[in-house]
């Protein structure tokens, strides 16, 4: 499960990562392509990547994302 981004990115809602995200879905991209896309290129699991989404679109918080992520991240 494995990121390859850091906590400074998580935790910075304006960060290239997020917008990226944002664009995908603002062009239509269905959420399981965009978990996928998340998993693909900035790693984590399914449920990582699901927070993250949802982080990027305010559907939920990066506390909430942080919850799911190893205390040592």
């Amino acid at each position: 499960m494995e990121l390859k981004i850091g906590r400074k990115t998580l935790l910075d809602i304006d960060s290239i990562e997020y917008q990226w995200i944002r664009t995908l879905a603002s062009d239509g991209s269905s959420t399981e392509m965009i978990n996928t896309s998340i998993r693909r290129c900035l790693g984590g699991n399914d449920d990582v990547a699901d927070r993250i989404r949802q982080v990027a679109l305010g559907q939920s918080s990066v506390t909430e994302l942080l919850r799911v992520l190893p205390s040592n991240f």
